[in-house]
């Protein structure tokens, strides 16, 4: 690599920075009372659920952008596909920020907060479209049609959790009240109501991930992703179990609930892997997992 940034070179670095701001972000709000940095008090419990699903969607979005990085760090038409996916979730990202609104006129933000969140998200999208707009970048094509080697696989699995982001993206936009998610005598406050806004964001970030693996990954790419599926949602539950008293029984999170749930997210990933693993249409796609 020549100098302090060189934009040409074949190693992803828009997409690693992309994903560990994402992951960073996520793990900063784990561990600071983020409501002291916006309002000057302490989280009350609708603010302590939010930011903690919020911190959560961050970790899981910066994980599988870095996981499907790394596989295809030696792949540069993959990598160029990724890149332009991330593109798209960076615009989302930054055009939220826009609407955040800076406090000093009007907006949810302090100053200083706002212009941080503003430069960072802008020079995501610089940097990625940096990548994307390369001379003689080669674009990835499409492995094959989606209804192409569908079974007991994680090609399945991919497109089942592809629809079912899709349809969390929509209903969480337009159908389901947050105030929902709380149990009686919880109520949800402006910071609240920001914080579900930007985890909708997150919700997209997650989906054009998964929408990139589906349509350009092979079974190796797909397997990985239910692999990391799998580790991310072990992490979520370690995390929610501790939150389960201020969670409404709509939620099915409460209780032993949460950990049936698990329980079959879990079993339901690895059958998939199982079975792709002995019916897959190329083995040595499998083999090549992680590499």
């Amino acid at each position: 690599m020549g100098g302090i940034i060189d934009f040409d070179t074949t190693c992803p670095w828009q997409l690693y920075l992309f994903s560990f701001l994402h992951m960073f972000g996520g793990l900063f709000m784990f561990i600071v009372d983020v409501c002291k940095l916006f309002t000057g008090v302490s989280c009350i419990e609708s603010e302590i659920v939010m930011q903690r699903i919020m911190a959560l969607s961050m970790v899981y979005v910066g994980g599988l952008y870095y996981m499907l990085t790394y596989h295809n760090k030696d792949k540069p038409a993959k990598i160029t596909r990724l890149s332009n996916m991330a593109l798209n979730a960076a615009t989302a990202l930054l055009v939220s920020v826009v609407f955040i609104g800076n406090q000093k006129y009007g907006g949810f933000e302090k100053s200083w907060m706002h212009m941080g969140d503003m430069w960072t998200a802008l020079i995501l999208v610089c940097v990625l479209a940096s990548r994307v707009s390369q001379k003689n970048t080669e674009w990835a094509e499409q492995i094959g049609p989606i209804k192409e080697g569908l079974g007991a696989n994680c090609k399945t699995l991919v497109l089942l959790f592809t629809v079912l982001t899709l349809f969390k993206f929509l209903a969480l936009a337009d159908f389901i009240d947050p105030s929902k998610m709380m149990a009686d005598g919880f109520e949800i406050t402006a910071f609240a109501a920001w914080t579900w806004n930007f985890i909708i964001v997150l919700v997209l970030e997650s989906f054009l991930a998964m929408l990139f693996t589906l349509l350009f990954e092979d079974e190796s790419g797909q397997e990985l992703l239910v692999k990391t599926i799998i580790i991310f949602t072990l992490f979520a539950a370690g995390a929610i179990y501790s939150m389960q008293q201020y969670l409404s029984d709509w939620m099915g999170l409460n209780g032993n609930a949460l950990w049936i749930r698990l329980g079959v997210m879990v079993a339901v990933c690895l059958a998939a892997i199982v079975a792709g693993r002995h019916t897959g249409h190329s083995r040595e796609g499998y083999e090549s997992v992680g590499k």
